[in-house]
């Protein structure tokens, strides 16, 4: 790889708040407290961040959309941290969108130091996918009255068709979340860390929609984190080793040929971080990114080759399954301090490139896609 460009982006500060079920502070005092620890850590103060760009959406289907409760809005974040920024946006999407919105921003010298924060909110008595909604229209029309939403039940569907095409079981499946499970304990933020799962627990636990069970799926939180961005020559000066923004892919091609997109091959990369909002999304990413071949990522992960000190690690955090629901943010976080040497415990050896895909394992939907690189 080339030496870094002066105007691409870097990751040069991380913050982070522990991630619950439930919280007793607000959602907006965690933005803030997880934005402050990434200014910190960059070693900066609130005074140098002339940028701010948010991805505030509320994705309960419930959700009640208020400021500082459920979400947290640019206006709102520029007040409580008493930013002056010159740009600041809120953008909707996964992290991979957020970040390339930035680094355009920084590139077009709108801004010298961004501040991207990311903050969910778990109401309480509230089902993640429950709607109080008594009419709808369009495709669900057809669609929820039978359980098939924009979540499991359609993803579902494409599970059980590749365990019919593959011979995939769901012992192969626990091995994604066990995987998960195993990362998440050295994972200081982790929901699930130091919680194992056993394979019998696994099997027994009940449906969501056949074959996928609740362990599943990833855990609704309470959380937030937040990272700053900076231009490759500013980043020099930082207390930290900076991880860079090397290549952004808005959608992954379907013919398997995103690596040679982004400018990188197989044998360059030594991780991967890769959405798993349902466990099987990583069989899903492994084959559409070119990974492994088609039909064969169910035993590449069950032979152990993901796992987090095998040959290929994937999801060195523990994933959304073992941390918890921040779509995507906590990724492009574990991409970042891997790259930065920063991962401690689960630190992969002589990381220098680590590729991102976020969004959901299914055909057609966006797939937001960043290449983090050491230099």
């Amino acid at each position: 790889m080339t030496q870094p460009n002066p105007k691409r982006s870097a990751i040069v500060g991380v913050g982070y708040t522990e991630l619950v079920r439930q919280s007793p502070d607000g959602l907006a005092a965690l933005a803030a407290r997880a934005a402050l620890a990434a200014i910190t850590d960059a070693g900066l103060t609130v005074a140098d961040i002339d940028g701010y760009v948010g991805a505030p959406a509320a994705t309960h289907a419930s959700a009640r959309h208020v400021d500082g409760v459920d979400e947290v809005s640019a206006g709102l974040m520029v007040h409580d941290l008493g930013l002056q920024p010159a740009w600041a946006e809120d953008l909707t999407g996964f992290a991979p969108v957020v970040i390339e919105r930035a680094a355009r921003a920084l590139a077009a010298g709108d801004c010298r130091y961004v501040v991207f924060v990311r903050a969910l909110f778990n109401p309480i008595g509230v089902r993640y996918q429950a709607t109080d909604r008594p009419l709808v229209g369009g495709p669900e029309q057809f669609m929820l009255p039978y359980g098939i939403s924009m979540a499991g039940g359609r993803h579902s569907l494409w599970l059980r068709r590749y365990m019919h095409d593959f011979g995939a079981t769901r012992e192969e499946l626990f091995t994604v979340v066990a995987n998960a499970r195993a990362a998440a304990a050295l994972n200081p933020y982790a929901f699930w860390r130091n919680r194992p799962l056993e394979l019998e627990d696994y099997l027994d636990s009940r449906w969501i929609y056949e074959p996928m069970c609740i362990f599943d799926c990833d855990m609704p939180v309470t959380g937030a984190g937040a990272m700053v961005l900076t231009t490759a020559d500013r980043a020099a000066d930082r207390p930290h080793r900076a991880a860079y923004v090397s290549a952004v892919a808005p959608k992954h091609p379907a013919d398997g040929t995103l690596l040679r997109s982004l400018g990188i091959g197989r044998d360059d990369l030594q991780a991967a971080q890769l959405y798993d909002g349902y466990s099987h999304f990583v069989w899903y990413w492994l084959e559409q990114t070119g990974l492994v071949g088609q039909g064969e990522a169910h035993t590449f992960v069950h032979e152990g080759r993901t796992a987090l000190h095998g040959e290929f690690p994937v999801n060195t955090f523990g994933g959304s399954l073992g941390e918890g629901r921040l779509h995507g943010f906590g990724h492009v976080r574990e991409a970042a301090m891997q790259v930065m040497g920063r991962a401690g415990e689960r630190q992969v050896p002589s990381m220098q490139n680590c590729l991102v895909v976020t969004g959901p394992g299914y055909p057609g939907l966006p797939a937001p896609t960043l290449l983090i690189t050491a230099r």
